[in-house]
């Protein structure tokens, strides 16, 4: 991915790198040096030079730092666009959109319980983007409803919890057969991951 820097990430980029410590440090530490062998004017020129070399490297450093932010925050970008690509919304008790009616039924029973909750945040794992069903804000624990059953949905799926547990992260799951009986079956997994419903 090419990512062309704007005049206000130059700006941003330059700005971080005049406020990084060494900038002054090295102009100290060469004035000081000059300082032994010429006049004040000529140490302080020789400095100034040394400065601007240390800047270009800070800067460059500075700019790779920049870059991948850039790069992550565009991963979380295409995250939330393609939270939302299908049209199909299912409005909830609480107000906000969900995308099936699984999830409306399990963001309404969360409601009901006064549990609070986000729907899909978008959670950085080392560096991989996962964006669990629900996160319960005060239990953080995520709730993850698996609703499909081939191959392909399964292997992500296990690759999603295994990268959860490498976390720690605790998570209830649900699938399709608990579908029918859901709130029975969240009462229960949230009972025994401590949560009193």
């Amino acid at each position: 991915m090419t990512i062309t820097l704007t005049v206000e990430d130059q700006m941003e980029i330059s700005d971080r790198t005049n406020k990084d410590p060494r900038l002054l440090l090295s102009f100290l530490e060469w004035y000081t040096q000059y300082r032994n062998q010429e006049d004040d004017r000529t140490a302080c020129q020789l400095a100034l030079r040394k400065k601007a070399e240390m800047h270009q490297a800070i800067y460059q450093q500075k700019q790779a730092e920049y870059l991948e932010e850039v790069r992550k925050d565009y991963q979380v970008r295409l995250l939330s666009k393609k939270k939302w690509e299908t049209s199909v919304t299912f409005k909830t008790k609480s107000g906000i959109r969900v995308r099936s009616k699984i999830e409306k039924i399990i963001a309404d029973f969360l409601f009901d319980q006064g549990i609070r909750f986000v729907y899909e945040p978008i959670v950085n794992l080392g560096g991989f983007y996962v964006m669990p069903d629900f996160y319960l804000v005060d239990y953080e624990i995520f709730i993850e409803h698996f609703g499909l059953e081939n191959q392909e949905y399964k292997a992500s799926a296990e690759a999603k919890l295994g990268r959860f547990h490498m976390f720690k992260m605790r998570v209830v799951c649900t699938y399709p057969a608990d579908e029918p009986d859901i709130e029975a079956v969240l009462t229960e997994k949230l009972r025994e991951a401590g949560i009193s419903i």
